[in-house]
């Protein structure tokens, strides 16, 4: 064991056995942590006490899988479709929805001449796109035929720290302007096993619900399934408008989500 194995905890990462933001250190597994305020059955000399965090919290059955169908690799199609965006397509869609471009390109959005259609793509607690979500230009949504569920996302997410949880792909990409890392289910209930799976005992949790009942439900069974896997898991409803993209319209700014996110009571 060296001192490079271990991290020392702070404001921002408590320590998990006393819950102090001084003194402790925890490992960079994650797995283990030195307390010296808690006693344990493996003292360190003058550190403290050895800790085996995996033993802390009975966490509840992961959510059950759906039954696998054969892998697509819907990647090669997706890109396809973000590269025939033109200007014009990229305007249209902007102005309609509202949103900066700079967050729909980080979401994957393209266009399908076939489908006659917006795509975005969905993509598995890895990465890999399992499905596509479809918008047609009047506003119809619906998944491509043949494609799994999944969540609208950025490639790379850091879950260690702040998460958001938004509902939609244009949820998402509002959430994304306050500089938050943020992933989007594909409904109120649906992603339910990506997102469990891409957390940790790292990810504070913040569930961004839609302002309806179907929103607000959905929030409480994915935060009822995610809290012993997390630091904390809290719900916030947005202060203005339906959802996230309407909050954005009345002025959804970083200050204001952070204050909130604050002022939250844990799960």
């Amino acid at each position: 064991m060296t001192n490079t194995d271990w991290v020392r905890v702070s404001k921002q990462m408590p320590c998990p056995i006393c819950g102090k933001p001084d003194w402790c250190l925890i490992s960079k597994t994650g797995d283990s942590v030195i307390c010296p305020r808690t006693p344990s059955d493996k003292p360190i000399g003058d550190a403290g006490f050895l800790h085996d965090t995996t033993t802390l919290f009975v966490q509840p059955d992961p959510p059950a899988r759906e039954p696998e169908r054969p892998a697509v690799d819907w990647r090669p199609h997706t890109d396809r479709c973000s590269a025939a965006m033109s200007s014009s397509q990229w305007e249209f869609i902007v102005r309609s929805l509202g949103l900066p471009q700079r967050y729909l390109q980080v979401l994957g959005l393209g266009w399908s001449a076939k489908a006659g259609a917006y795509t975005f793509p969905m993509k598995n607690h890895e990465g890999q796109v399992v499905g596509v979500r479809l918008r047609y230009p009047d506003g119809k949504k619906l998944s491509a035929k043949g494609s799994k569920a999944g969540l609208f996302m950025a490639d790379k997410v850091d879950t260690d720290g702040v998460l958001l949880v938004a509902e939609g792909p244009t949820d998402t990409a509002a959430l994304m302007t306050t500089g938050h890392q943020v992933v989007g289910r594909p409904s109120c209930n649906g992603g339910t096993n990506f997102v469990y799976q891409m957390i940790s005992w790292r990810t504070s949790l913040v569930i961004v619900a839609d302002n309806d009942k179907p929103g607000k439900e959905g929030a409480k069974r994915l935060a009822e399934i995610c809290k012993c896997k997390t630091k904390s898991v809290k719900i916030i409803i947005p202060r203005k408008g339906s959802d996230a993209k309407d909050w954005l319209g009345h002025g959804l700014n970083r200050a204001t989500l952070d204050l909130m996110i604050h002022q939250a009571s844990p799960e």
